[in-house]
């Protein structure tokens, strides 16, 4: 169940970004959109199947822990600052993972119900 997760999650990334699945399993190349793709992957392991920091060296070959804090860091903050970003996530969220995306989307209608 996790591996197909993370092969259509890399499938999609692969499609998004315009890179090779490599590309974004191995830490080789530090090109944008590589890193990019590399970042939401890591996020998406982090956040959504459940792999820490420490053990995302099996998952994504050659990044240290340190390297999967800053990775995160960096995304939440371009998060909020960015709003391209934000969309893009949630595309890939979609194709990605239909079920995590619609409870984001459940999640951002509650917050905006409350706050108005």
């Amino acid at each position: 169940m996790i591996e197909e997760k993370k092969k259509k999650a890399r499938e999609v990334l692969q499609t998004m970004f315009e890179v090779m699945e490599k590309d974004i399993v191995f830490m080789k190349c530090r090109k944008a959109n590589m890193i990019s793709a590399r970042k939401f992957y890591n996020y998406y392991l982090l956040y959504y199947l459940g792999v820490n920091h420490n053990k995302m060296k099996h998952h994504i070959y050659g990044m240290h822990h340190a390297t999967s804090i800053y990775l995160k860091n960096k995304l939440e903050f371009e998060f909020d600052h960015y709003t391209e970003i934000r969309d893009n996530w949630l595309t890939f969220l979609f194709f990605a993972d239909h079920d995590a995306w619609s409870k984001q989307k459940e999640i951002k209608e509650t917050k905006s119900k409350y706050l108005i």
